[in-house]
Order: structure tokens, then sequence, then C-alpha cells
């Protein structure tokens, strides 16, 4: 298999900076020690339209490739490049093997940060083939599922969701429609639904347990980011505080004062 020829087409290290792809490495372990902990023989992470542009798929990929898919960084997509082609990603985590399904031109740009995965299968169809056969290109997606999630009996999926983790809504994760795919005669497994062959798990809760962890990457993102909306916040209050009269400052709640802080929490995040 061989990537794309885009000249154009920029790594993620060129996005991020000099942020080292043995974060990525690190955290897929992380990831891994999971899987084991909670019995659970891979976590599924399907981003863009196949999973209905899953929240918490784009939190899976944004922690494994460095904050790539985040929306709220000053970054636009690599030029030539569109959200969709970008998105295309699938990928699967097994206790001591990663899979990833991508495109030729997406490839290259993940491919820096990938490359440190230990025992990582890589399922990409060449230049030609992809721009040339779009039929013969979702049949490759589609197949390319079937086979990385054969014999995995329990599968976790990021819920995106604040509750615990749980059994998911099977009905959820049936409309995704690389999931309705699976079913297909001619194409998918033929097996029936998705969730008639696998145990669906939502990891939700214990993957915020692993992002929350500190490392180079993230400590990078709480300086450089969170800690300036944090200052700014604190500004606010400040601000607050003198425009009002001495006499309205001494009446003042705690809910009045802290007012841009519970703004921020709710609607600035």
């Amino acid at each position: 298999m061989t990537g794309p020829s885009h000249s154009t087409c920029p790594s993620l290290e060129h996005v991020l900076g000099d942020e080292s792809p043995g974060v990525s490495s690190t955290r897929l372990c992380r990831l891994q020690a999971l899987l084991k902990k909670t019995g659970t023989d891979g976590l599924l992470c399907v981003l863009g339209i196949d999973s209905r542009c899953s929240k918490g798929s784009t939190e899976l990929a944004n922690y494994l490739l460095l904050g790539f898919y985040d929306r709220s960084r000053s970054m636009s997509c690599p030029r030539g490049i569109s959200e969709e082609t970008l998105e295309d990603v699938m990928i699967l985590v097994k206790v001591d093997s990663v899979h990833i399904y991508c495109n030729p031109i997406n490839y290259k740009v993940l491919l820096p940060t990938i490359v440190s995965w230990r025992n990582l299968r890589v399922h990409c169809m060449n230049n030609d083939e992809y721009e040339d056969q779009e039929a013969a290109a979702e049949e490759f997606k589609i197949r390319s599922f079937v086979e990385m999630v054969h014999l995995c009996r329990t599968i976790g999926v990021p819920s995106g969701t604040n509750g615990p983790s749980q059994v998911c809504d099977s009905l959820v994760v049936e409309r995704w429609p690389i999931i309705q795919a699976f079913a297909l005669e001619a194409i998918g497994a033929g097996r029936g639904f998705f969730t008639m062959n696998h145990m669906v798990v939502d990891l939700n809760a214990n993957l915020h347990q692993v992002y929350n962890q500190m490392d180079p990457v993230s400590l990078k993102v709480y300086i450089t980011q969170s800690l300036k909306c944090f200052e700014h916040q604190w500004r606010n209050v400040f601000s607050l505080m003198n425009l009002e009269s001495s006499t309205t400052a001494r009446d003042a709640s705690p809910l009045d004062i802290g007012e841009p802080f519970r703004t921020y929490f709710h609607h600035g995040r």
C-alpha cells in the first residue's frame, strides 16, 4: 500500500507543532489497559457520517490523535482536503493490537502519529482505486469494518454523555450507517443486526478517567488554552465588581459574582 502523492497535505506533527507521537502511543497503551481491566474485546471509534457524527467517537479520536479533530483549535482543514474526507476514519483498539481504516488522502496526515502504535493494522485502498471507483471504496470500507470487529464479542463505544457506563441503547448504535451496512448480505457480514452478534457496552465514564490523566500534550493544552480561559473569567469577575458601587458590591450574592464562571461553564467550553 502506498500513500497519496499530495504535496500540500501536512502531517499532524506539522499542525500541532513539536508534540511527540510517543504521547499518542502512551495513550493507546492506557486504552488497552482499560480494555483488559473491563474485560472488553475492543474499543470502537467511528468518525464522521458513518457514526452520525458521534460526539464520543470524536472525543476518543482527539485523545488518540492529540486533538487533531478539535474544532475549538484555531485550525482549519488542510488545504485541498474536505472535512468529510478527513473524518473518513475508523479505529478499533484491541488489548494487544489496533486496527485503523482510513483513505489514501488522510492516510498521509495520520501516518506520522499512528506509525508509533504497536501491532498496527492499516486498512487503506491505493490512490487509483479510491479516486476512480467510489462504489468500490465504500465496499472496501464495509469489508474492512467487518474484518476489524471479527472475533470481538464485547465492543466498547464512547457515548459522549456524562452518565455512568452501562449497556448502550442498541438502537442508537444500530442507526450508525456503518453498523447498518454490517448486515448486508452481499457486502457486510450478512449475519443479522450488529448487536445480535456483538455486545455493545458504553465505556464513556471509564474513558473520561483515562482522558483526565496528565501527559505532556494535555499539560500544554491546560497551559495554552484552559489557563487562559480561567484567567479571562477571573478578569470578568473583577471587572464586574469594579463596575458596582461599594454598597452594591457588599450586597451582591456569590451567585451574582460568579455569573461569568457559570456562563462559561454552561455555554463557552
